[in-house]
């Protein structure tokens, strides 16, 4: 297990009352499920549908959920924005 900071931007940070939190995970799931279990279905449902990044590169560039984490990595929590 790796202690990361999950931080939480948009509305939830909102939901969550906090912009972010430390956290042992050893790959992304494992902070979606710690959201789940701490924060309920309501806030994962919200965190699932964001776009999720690792250190500034979004999951889709590596394994998705099952991407690794490490000592120290910040995993952001971004509203999805669409303009035209």
């Amino acid at each position: 297990m790796a202690l990361i900071t999950a931080a939480y931007r948009g509305p939830l940070a909102d939901t969550l009352g906090t912009p972010d939190e430390k956290i042992e995970a050893s790959a992304v799931s494992e902070v979606l499920r710690h959201i789940k279990i701490a924060h309920g279905k309501p806030a994962w449902q919200t965190a699932k549908a964001m776009l999720i990044v690792v250190n500034g590169v979004s999951i889709l560039h590596g394994k998705g959920f099952r991407t690794a984490l490490h000592d120290g990595d910040v995993v952001t929590f971004l509203p999805i924005a669409a303009g035209g």
